[in-house]
């Protein structure tokens, strides 16, 4: 590093630590930065961060899991000199980048840059998201509520309406096209030009994915119309112009992206993901609203409608929306029965059964329980059949029978070890022995059995693709295990693991569990570890309700 370059640096260094104790994040400042040095993002960040080159090669170097040690201070530089120098810096070392520097590997490149990688490697970059490791990184607060899809306008799409006539949640004249919120509108479509920018060159088909990306929830859809070829998006946008062109292609592209969607939610949480499945249901809505449509696709467009319903439903009783949830539950009910398909049928009843239990409903809960039963006969698929028993065992023990319980949770594990097969849904693809142990640890938690309950939130955070959801949920069954042994310190530490998710994962429920976790803790309030977990959970923004949520 020249002389001038270090003090440079020394003096990005004075001003962060200013800047610091003003409240703001390494992000913000790295923005302020951006105003006084013509430098690209990526020595942006390491300004913001006060690291030296060989401080950040150090630190990149302990990080890297392949333990290479790969990273030198002279090809740092040469990174943070592209495109102005002979090579890019690859997709997996901005990930490792972004954890040094506490941010996420997106804004360590510009547009131009990010839009030269590969599909799969713009997708590494983006989930790299390490901004949780910013102290003064606040946690996002839902603003209003966005403008969705409501009943009436799925109602005015039924019957044909694309009139001008107002109708909340759609374009006047399209009822394809879900309404940006009047505060927002300009806001969302330059963010949607952006990131359609970066995606694709060729100004036409920028065009026609603007128009899909629109129809399917705005700029988040466009990680989701990365999972299509050319082909399949120029059969969904025929659809959306058009939606009397139906035919098996358009079918199968709608199935697919149903099941992308899914996984969206793994990584990013309701909030991101809703409008996106709400907009859906709106689109495979007026599919089925096609007087001439073959047979068989209508019984695949309705067993699509029914998925996303319960998507949405899960979705709603994700952010605690319990009414929202509870109607998509009925309506994917009601098409679930139209096409008769037993494991969509068990999974819902499951799925409001599992509500119900969160409300402290246990006699509907067991209602739902035993409607799901009555259809396993009719039901080929192991996976519905061990996710219906862990229910059955979960209700049992909230209900106080205990020993039912056990039985139904053993052989509910004892189902899941079975290889999954063609009878098996796709939509069940979380239940995998793994993720199964983290229900058994909230059923074994009930029981009491509280050994038996670490063991299995342990075998859940062994996996290496438990999502953060799960994630938490492992953690905080563990912590209240873990209370309830006395041993505090090590309950706070997993409390603590599972609060410090919320930054980048939009559940309601996790926040809501985290402030039960606290309340369980009350008689050690005096205790060093419980103090310093409050004053996290305070910077967290959800230690407001603790005495509430016992």
């Amino acid at each position: 590093m020249s002389v001038d370059g270090y003090r440079v640096l020394l003096d990005c260094r004075r001003r962060s630590e200013i800047l610091r104790a003003q409240g703001l994040g390494f992000d913000q400042i790295a923005d302020i930065f951006a105003l006084y040095h013509d430098v690209g993002p990526l020595k942006l960040h390491r300004y913001a961060r006060g690291l030296t080159g060989a401080e950040a090669v150090a630190a990149y170097n302990d990080l890297d899991p392949a333990g290479t040690a790969a990273l030198r201070e002279a090809r740092l530089y040469v990174f943070e000199a592209w495109p102005g120098s002979e090579r890019r810096p690859g997709a997996r070392a901005l990930a490792i980048l972004a954890r040094v520097y506490r941010t996420t590997a997106r804004r360590l490149v510009t547009d131009e840059v990010y839009a030269s990688y590969t599909v799969r490697d713009r997708d590494l970059i983006d989930r790299a998201d390490h901004r949780h490791l910013d102290s003064h990184q606040h946690r996002h607060v839902p603003g209003p509520e966005p403008v969705r899809a409501s009943m009436e306008a799925e109602a005015v799409y039924t019957r044909g309406m694309t009139s001008p006539v107002s109708v909340p949640g759609l374009v006047p004249g399209s009822a394809l096209v879900p309404a940006l919120g009047p505060g927002s509108a300009s806001s969302e479509c330059a963010a949607l030009l952006r990131a359609l920018g970066v995606e694709e060159a060729d100004v036409k088909r920028r065009d026609l994915l603007f128009e899909l990306a629109l129809a399917l929830g705005g700029a988040p859809a466009v990680v989701l119309l990365r999972h299509l070829s050319p082909p399949e998006k120029d059969r969904l946008v025929a659809a959306v112009r058009t939606p009397g062109r139906v035919d098996a292609g358009t079918v199968e592209v709608v199935e697919k992206l149903t099941a992308h969607c899914r996984r969206l939610d793994d990584e990013f949480g309701p909030e991101t993901v809703l409008p996106i499945v709400d907009s859906q249901r709106i689109l495979v809505t007026g599919l089925l609203d096609k007087e001439v449509l073959l047979p068989s696709l209508r019984v695949r467009l309705t067993h699509t409608y029914a998925q996303l319903s319960q998507l949405a439903g899960y979705l709603h009783y994700d952010l605690m929306d319990y009414a929202g949830a509870r109607r998509r539950y009925e309506e994917a009910l009601e098409a679930a029965h139209e096409v008769r398909e037993p494991a969509l049928i068990i999974y819902l009843h499951t799925c409001m059964s599992w509500m119900a239990i969160d409300q402290g409903k246990v006699g509907l809960a067991l209602d739902h329980a035993y409607a799901a039963e009555g259809w396993i006969r009719h039901c080929r698929s192991v996976l519905a059949r061990s996710v219906h028993m862990m229910n059955l065992a979960r209700v049992l023990a909230h209900d106080g029978r205990f020993i039912d319980s056990e039985r139904a949770l053993d052989q509910s594990l004892k189902l899941v070890q079975r290889p999954p097969d063609e009878a098996d849904p796709v939509y069940l693809y979380w239940c995998t022995p793994d993720w199964m142990q983290n229900h058994a640890a909230e059923c074994l938690l009930t029981l009491r059995r509280f050994e038996d309950t670490i063991r299995s939130a342990e075998r859940t955070l062994a996996g290496s693709t438990t999502p953060a959801l799960v994630r938490g949920q492992a953690l905080l069954y563990y912590a209240n295990a873990l209370t309830a042994k006395r041993e505090i310190p090590s309950a706070v530490a997993r409390i603590r693991d599972a609060a410090r998710l919320t930054r980048t994962h939009t559940s309601g429920r996790l926040p809501h569990a985290i402030r039960q976790a606290r309340a369980h803790l009350r008689p050690w309030e005096a205790n060093k570890h419980v103090r310093h977990l409050d004053d996290e959970l305070l910077s967290l923004r959800i230690a407001a309700h603790v005495k509430d949520d016992q």
